[in-house]
């Protein structure tokens, strides 16, 4: 590896001191195409990620939302602003958060998975925060205890709710959403409810109304997203209402999908219904 992709795999920004370490030199790095000092022992290249030259240049690592996109974690809404964590109180422009209990990454400016999910806990909305803390239970293989152990103190009681209802069952940043709306209007419903002869349903509300929060872009593919739709039809032929929502209606339209519910949850069990 030559020194151009070793700083193209630390995202093409890195201290004088993470160059040494790996046996390259400033007057090499000096000699690409393009590269620059953006401060004294700083080298970066063009096409150097902006959200790690941010953090270089800040003493800091990202974090929280700004870590999770990275890591591939759920999100709703990705971060305006970066989200980093610095030992200092100096920079502006970024959304500060506290040191890190874990060591980071050696390679880039990003926080570690713990770090990042704990800090989300305490900062980012609540749908957002429980996505990012169960996608990384779910997908990347962190431990609840781990967490928890970050989340000790009195004043993250509502970091460690948010934990809690990390569950493990919704699946999806427009299924949480659609608890969250759920739970706040005081509905009775169950998630991920199996029904035979239709499968697993996202919410199943008094016992025989169906609601699925459907969008192409959350299905692996068309087909699966084709076979949700066949399933409630399905339920309607068990003698089950059934409501499909966009995952847009649920984040912008909310009053609306609670309207719809409620209308037919007056009308009452279908007759002949399950």
């Amino acid at each position: 590896m030559d020194s151009f992709e070793f700083l193209m795999s630390a995202g093409g920004v890195a201290r004088v001191g993470l160059l040494r370490d790996h046996g390259f030199t400033a007057a090499q790095v000096r000699k690409l195409d393009g590269a620059y000092q953006t401060r004294k022992g700083l080298w970066a290249l063009p096409e150097a990620d902006t959200g790690y030259l941010s953090a270089l240049v800040n003493n800091g690592h990202l974090t929280c939302a700004s870590a999770a996109a990275r890591y591939g974690l759920w999100l709703k809404d990705r971060p305006m602003r970066l989200h980093m964590a610095t030992r200092h109180s100096r920079g502006r422009g970024f959304v500060r958060h506290g040191g890190l209990r874990m060591r980071p990454d050696a390679l880039v400016p990003v926080a570690s998975l713990e770090d990042t999910v704990v800090h989300a806990l305490t900062c980012l909305p609540a749908v957002d925060a429980i996505a990012v803390a169960q996608s990384a239970m779910v997908l990347r293989g962190v431990s609840r205890d781990s967490l928890e152990s970050g989340l000790g103190a009195r004043y993250f009681g509502n970091a460690r709710r948010l934990l809690r209802m990390a569950d493990g069952l919704s699946e999806s940043v427009p299924e949480i959403s659609a608890r969250l709306l759920f739970e706040a209007e005081d509905l009775p419903f169950q998630r991920q409810v199996g029904i035979s002869g239709v499968g697993r349903v996202d919410a199943l509300i008094d016992g025989w109304l169906i609601v699925e929060v459907n969008g192409y872009q959350f299905h692996s593919s068309r087909d699966a997203w084709r076979k949700d739709m066949a399933r409630l039809n399905a339920a309607q032929a068990l003698g089950y209402q059934a409501l499909s929502f966009a995952p847009e209606q649920i984040w912008n339209s909310p009053d609306d999908v609670i309207a719809q519910i409620r209308w037919l949850l007056a009308q009452g069990k279908p007759r002949g219904g399950r």
